[in-house]
């Protein structure tokens, strides 16, 4: 890594550290309004704490498979190029290959209204094994942008090739809840999902979703702006999407949950995975040479009770 590069994110008040994730590398900054933190094996947005607030992130303390696609769940996992199991290899990884790779750190800066920027990039030619599972050329790039008010990622997927590439994905978001049978999500009402967790049964939302347990739906065709409300932590979060046309939510459950051998029993009680995503009938194709982009951003505010 390059000096100008190191200068740069030390005048932000961040630094590079290492991480028991795979042996690799984490981007760490701190600023007096919050504190965030970037794993850059998988790309993953691991962490974000405004100050004197709890994480708005949750990170489960089981370290997932030894193996290079074993999951660990936590913060902000691109799926991509395919989102869930693959169609037709069933030894491939669930959920695409970002999140199993080491990203490379290319800039550290400001914004012009002195919100904190970190980008990093995932280049298919750089890795054989991506190559060898996804003969389409590819970059990916997350921007993201921090401030104490919340952060924001900007992904780009860029197709390098002269074909086609067919895409499904998502920002596979845990947002960590006091308690998921308490947390409610508003702004999906009338909306029709997939309920996967029903055999892929087509329903319309009815309300207000909670309380946040065993789910696994995905919510096509779904507006851009939903909020999670947490009594316990008495604060509201509120996520704004572009470039997404489905909201996946996705609890496993107690039971689920006791099955798994990478999530620890009671980890399902304080998340729930609020997904920008382009799932099921709303996955796309970037024409040779295109750029697609999918954005998410998060606010926090404090919820007023009457």
């Amino acid at each position: 890594m390059n000096g100008r590069l190191m200068r740069e994110l030390e005048e932000l008040g961040g630094e590079i550290r290492p991480a028991s994730l795979k042996k690799c590398d984490e981007i760490v900054i701190e600023q007096p309004g919050f504190s965030a933190t970037i794993a850059l094996w998988g790309g993953h947005l691991e962490s974000f704490i405004p100050a004197g607030q709890e994480d708005l992130l949750f990170q489960s303390d089981n370290p997932g498979g030894e193996g290079r696609f074993g999951r660990r769940h936590f913060g902000v996992p691109v799926c991509w190029p395919w989102f869930g199991a693959h169609e037709t290899q069933n030894d491939y990884p669930a959920h695409g290959l970002a999140r199993y790779f080491r990203w490379e750190f290319i800039e550290a800066g400001r914004f012009k209204n002195g919100d904190v920027k970190i980008v990093i990039r995932l280049a298919s030619e750089e890795h054989p094994l991506i190559e060898e599972m996804w003969p389409l050329a590819f970059e990916l790039r997350q921007v993201f942008r921090f401030s104490s008010k919340g952060f924001r990622i900007n992904f780009s997927s860029a197709n390098l090739s002269d074909k086609p590439m067919p895409i499904s994905e998502a920002l596979h978001t845990y947002f960590h809840v006091s308690d998921n049978q308490t947390a409610q999500v508003h702004g999906l009402d009338q909306v029709s999902y997939v309920d996967k967790f029903d055999n892929g049964s087509q329903k319309v939302q009815q309300g207000v979703i909670t309380p946040c347990d065993h789910m696994d739906r995905v919510y096509t065709s779904a507006p851009e702006v939903c909020e999670i409300l947490d009594m316990g932590l008495q604060r509201k979060l509120v996520i704004h999407t572009e470039g997404s046309h489905s909201t996946v939510l996705w609890n496993p459950g107690a039971e689920l949950a006791k099955q798994r051998t990478d999530m620890e029993d009671e980890d399902y009680r304080r998340f729930v995975c609020v997904e920008a995503a382009n799932a099921l009938s709303d996955a796309y194709v970037i024409p040779p040479g295109g750029i697609h982009q999918l954005k998410l951003k998060v606010k926090h505010k404090a919820l007023v009770t009457a």
